[in-house]
């Protein structure tokens, strides 16, 4: 347990003993407590060795502010691996959108007439060599070795030919919507990777005052542990005891006055929430006596103060009834 939370669990203690008998002289409900503050803790999802510290205890902050910086070699790594990914799938699949280039194209065209011409060769070789067999000047070894080399060339004309045709109309609408989808899933996998990089620098997510500073530099963080713990003193709010048979007359949203031991002046405030349950419930409540003894837990907000009032100060607070 922290010691702020030490201290305020004994003034709240304190606050439920003196509040037990609430006094009605003046009509208004009066507790005691002690002002505490809201806490943000800063922490990191991944953790890794903190090399900076910005700030100290009792620094003021801004939203955004630089508090500390972490180091994790593989999370930058792994960021690099996954930049470089999603460009490779995004060139891709631009590639693909475009289609064939042009000095692509060229190419393939050219390679069709090359095999177009390498088809007429091979079929008027054939066609000579078909009528030495017939006349039986030429072997049928040879015949065959002709029907070989026309049925080769037939089939590279007709590659080139679909190769062509393939360059003219562009790449399958699958293909491009593939070459997409897996471009889309490297870019999520690069923001993940960046997110998880933007983790191992803490910064301010609120204005505030720096109240605990819990690593120092050099030492490893695990992921998840506070580094920084902020307070806000604009955020300020109190808890009382209300007696059971004053609750009735206690309403949400109702004014309230609170006043710090030593104070001239109160400060304004706000019923924000009331318990549904008793803090401290006796083994029988049959009495009126008795039933006074069970209190409930009301929480004060108080109004922006300029500063004017701290953590930890103890107040007596006069609540508004309602009618």
């Amino acid at each position: 347990m922290r010691p702020r939370h030490a201290a305020a669990f004994g003034a709240a203690l304190a606050a439920v003993l003196a509040f037990a008998g609430c006094a009605r002289d003046d009509g208004a409900i009066r507790g005691s407590g002690t002002i505490e503050m809201d806490e943000i803790d800063v922490a990191s999802v991944v953790g890794g060795h903190l090399v900076r510290l910005r700030v100290t205890e009792g620094d003021s902050v801004q939203a955004g502010d630089t508090l500390a910086v972490l180091d994790q070699g593989e999370v930058a790594a792994q960021l690099a691996a996954r930049a470089a990914e999603a460009e490779r799938a995004a060139s891709q699949a631009r590639d693909l959108q475009q289609g064939a280039r042009p000095a692509e194209l060229v190419i393939a065209r050219e390679n069709l007439r090359a095999a177009e011409a390498e088809l007429e060769l091979a079929r008027v070789s054939f066609e000579r060599t078909e009528k030495l067999a017939n006349a039986a000047v030429a072997p049928p070894a040879e015949l065959d070795r002709a029907r070989t080399t026309l049925r080769a060339a037939e089939a590279r004309a007709a590659a080139a030919h679909e190769a062509v045709r393939l360059q003219e109309e562009g790449f399958r609408r699958a293909q491009v919507a593939a070459a997409k989808q897996g471009a889309a899933a490297a870019a999520a996998q690069l923001a993940g990777a960046r997110s998880r990089a933007d983790e191992l620098l803490l910064l301010a997510p609120r204005p505030g005052v720096v109240l605990l500073v819990n690593f120092v530099a050099g030492e490893l963080v695990p992921p998840g542990a506070p580094v920084v713990t902020l307070g806000d003193p604009d955020s300020l709010w109190m808890r009382v005891y209300v007696a059971a048979p004053a609750l009735p007359r206690v309403r949400l949203g109702a004014p309230a006055e609170v006043r710090p031991i030593g104070a001239r002046r109160p400060f304004a405030a706000r019923v924000v929430s009331i318990a549904r349950e008793a803090e401290f419930t006796p083994r029988a409540a049959l009495t009126e006596e008795e039933q006074a003894n069970l209190v409930f837990a009301v929480k004060l907000v108080l109004a922006p103060n300029g500063g004017a009032l701290k953590a930890g100060l103890p107040a007596d607070a006069r609540i508004r009834p309602a009618p």
